[in-house]
């Protein structure tokens, strides 16, 4: 098989939601390792930090995360690649202790900041340079330019994939999209994201993955062919 990475959302691309929570179904768990078993790469790409991606015991050591918009990649040996600019520790720095004089109540990842969605609070943050990634009520704070298109770059840098496919749903999964060789949305994703898919699958979240993975693996032809059809 082609050496193809399979770059996919993790909340309600990969995860569904429901419970309160997310959860990654057993029937995906299982067909992303077939995936992988069948010479594919397969990244999980997220804003989030690693303790906001659950349920994939299964797969570890198996998988890439690109964690936080992809400042952090952890491999599948578990080793840690950060790739944050020089100058984001001290801005950090800055940006922490602005939040806590305003006091607003933050949570840091490895290298991301993340708060509630507040309006006020994000037109101060937008003075101090840095990109404000707002997903549902969750809001990043990351170096500026770093978004999931970043994530992609870093993933084809590290691993010269021959083709990259992603997947997800939500407007924050668009640089991504666009970055792809083959953009797909899940069947739940919002009409912006739709509009510049190569393919929109019938399934909602980990059914859409599992269906575009046999879509591949039966593939004999052209790749893109092979999904659209």
């Amino acid at each position: 098989m082609m050496k193809i990475l399979l770059a996919v959302d993790y909340h309600r691309t990969l995860a569904d939601e429901r419970d309160g929570g997310f959860n990654v179904d057993q029937q995906v768990v299982s067909s992303v390792l077939r995936f992988i078993n069948s010479g594919g790469i397969f990244a999980v790409v997220t804003s989030g930090a690693v303790r906001h991606v659950k349920g994939l015991d299964a797969l570890m050591g198996r998988l890439f995360m690109a964690l936080e918009n992809g400042l952090i990649v952890i491999t599948p040996s578990g080793s840690k690649v950060i790739n944050t600019p020089a100058d984001w520790w001290q801005l950090r720095s800055t940006i922490k202790s602005a939040l806590t004089s305003m006091g607003v109540k933050f949570s840091e990842g490895e290298a991301s900041l993340f708060i509630n969605y507040d309006p006020s609070v994000i037109n101060t943050l937008r003075t101090y340079g840095v990109r404000i990634e707002v997903n549902r009520n969750m809001v990043s704070i990351m170096p500026n330019g770093i978004d999931k298109g970043y994530a992609i770059n870093v993933l084809r840098k590290m691993l010269n994939p021959g083709v990259v496919i992603a997947m997800g749903d939500a407007e924050n999964d668009v640089p991504m999209l666009k970055a792809a060789d083959i953009a797909i949305a899940v069947n739940n994703a919002i009409p912006e994201v739709k509009s510049i898919a190569h393919y929109v699958t019938r399934g909602n979240d980990g059914d859409g993955v599992v269906e575009v993975i046999n879509k591949v693996l039966n593939c004999r032809r052209e790749l893109l062919r092979c999904i659209i059809e």
